[in-house]
């Protein structure tokens, strides 16, 4: 789903999988809306780049 970012949410998942349906190559599994949060603006959102990060550590510990 695209959606204009003006509301920041916390999401939850079990994991993040590479997804070659989607043009930046991940998805989350299992993903859940936890919480908005009103205390952080759009440009303090986590960035594609960090979910890579994440994603690396995430195959790194399953190895």
């Amino acid at each position: 789903m695209w959606v204009l970012p003006r509301v920041v949410v916390e999401v939850a998942y079990n994991e993040i999988q590479r997804s070659p349906k989607y043009p930046c190559g991940m998805t989350l599994r299992f993903a859940w809306i936890t919480r908005v949060r009103a205390d952080k603006s759009p440009g303090e959102a986590d960035t594609l780049g960090r979910v890579r990060e994440i994603y690396a550590k995430q195959v790194k510990k399953h190895r």
